[in-house]
């Protein structure tokens, strides 16, 4: 049940700062989704498409895979260090733009994943900061919740000013400005971090101190929060290709754009709506049973695959989707280190980048072997899979990694 005593929205909207670093997050989040959609564009008008999609899938990898490694590199080092990575990547990027124009495409892709390598951790960093800014866990739920819905709207954004752009200029001048914006996005997340409280770091014995050198991953909390991220991607990927199919199967595949709006859709009402108040179970019992709507939504979806109520089987896909990245969020902020809470939310970004790659890859390998419904229907086994790995998230912490240190009191509201 809920509790009708929880934070509302207005009220985490009224803490210290919440507005800045909300407006923060949006232009933090309008480079990560003008950027691939200009270096899709522009390889795609000097290339072709064929290089342009390595040149994309070059540019997502380089950015997912290092990047819990940056979160961490620029957490021990400093604020300063999220501003030092902006300037590379925007160099990088302008080299690449530069580069655009020679015969050999091997070189602009190169410099291309080279600035992906070096794309600052804005965003895992700003969950980090809401974890510091927040008076509470209520405040905190309620304004990750609404983060997470302006993230979604922000990329859906992002894509029709990208082409508006394009239309009154060439798309490599599009990239190198949407690069340059890494550089005010850093300066603003800088001064944020500065202005909060220090993270304090509780005294630990020699194996506790080895263990907080350990990967996040390796960790049994880490490996509960990141894999429903990872299966969640894995079902977008193949919803990318099941769509299509599903829409051809009963009608015309433009009609598919109704199906993607859906799951969109889908993931703004369950955050909305989770994220309206605190409920009174466990974060272990709402992992599991958000991940286990997920198994759900695939099950109706591989029903509904050949009629035209796969739009409703999609909606129910996304309704899961912003609550599982929520409830993530909070479980970092309860189980992980404060110094390591960038990292950890860096681990979320790419084990959902990456599993939304493979899903696509994997999903349409199968796809063009069985059918839609095959593939639901292994999506719902992933589900279920990664529900069972939630549901042995530990009631406490039990980890030295996963050992959260009080922090310094906020003030209320």
């Amino acid at each position: 049940m809920r509790n009708p005593t929880a934070a509302t929205y207005r009220g985490s909207l009224a803490v210290p700062q919440a507005k800045q670093v909300l407006a923060l997050g949006v232009l933090s989040r309008l480079p990560s989704g003008l950027i691939p959609f200009s270096v899709l564009v522009s390889f795609t008008q000097h290339y072709g498409i064929g290089i342009a999609g390595l040149a994309s899938a070059a540019l997502m990898l380089a950015i997912a895979l290092p990047g819990p490694a940056r979160a961490r590199w620029c957490s021990s080092r400093g604020p300063a260090m999220v501003l030092l990575m902006a300037l590379s990547s925007l160099v990088m990027f302008a080299a690449a733009v530069a580069a655009i124009s020679l015969s050999r495409w091997q070189v602009p892709l190169a410099l291309t994943a080279a600035a992906g390598a070096l794309f600052p951790p804005l965003t895992p960093s700003l969950r980090a900061a809401w974890s510091r800014l927040m008076p509470d866990k209520q405040h905190l739920q309620s304004i990750h919740a609404l983060d997470s819905t302006v993230e979604e709207l922000t990329f859906v954004v992002a894509p029709l000013l990208g082409t508006a752009a394009m239309a009154l200029t060439d798309a490599r001048w599009v990239l190198v400005s949407s690069a340059f914006l890494l550089v005010p996005a850093a300066l603003g997340l800088t001064g944020v971090l500065r202005a909060l409280p220090d993270v304090e770091v509780a005294a630990a014995s020699s194996s506790e101190a080895g263990a907080r050198h350990r990967s996040i991953i390796r960790t049994r909390d880490g490996q509960g929060i990141t894999m429903p991220v990872i299966v969640l991607g894995l079902c977008g990927g193949g919803l990318t290709v099941i769509i299509p199919a599903a829409a051809a199967g009963h009608g015309n595949v433009i009609s598919s754009g109704y199906s993607f709006a859906a799951f969109s859709l889908g993931g703004l009402v369950g955050g909305l709506a989770y994220g309206r108040g605190k409920w009174k179970a466990s974060l272990r019992t709402h992992c599991t049973a958000a991940t286990g709507g997920l198994v759900a939504g695939a099950l109706l979806l591989a029903a509904l695959s050949q009629t035209p109520l796969t739009i409703l089987a999609v909606f129910c896909i996304g309704l899961p989707m912003t609550p599982i990245f929520v409830i993530a969020y909070l479980l970092v902020d309860e189980r992980i280190d404060p110094s390591r809470h960038a990292e950890a939310n860096a681990w979320l970004g790419s084990g959902y980048n990456l599993g939304s790659a493979a899903g696509s890859a994997l999903g349409g390998q199968l796809l063009a072997l069985t059918g839609p419904r095959p593939v639901a229907i292994t999506l719902a086994g992933l589900a279920l899979i990664a529900t069972g790995i939630a549901r042995r998230l530990p009631d406490q912490q039990s980890s030295p990694v996963g050992n959260a240190v009080p922090r310094r009191p906020q003030s209320e509201v």
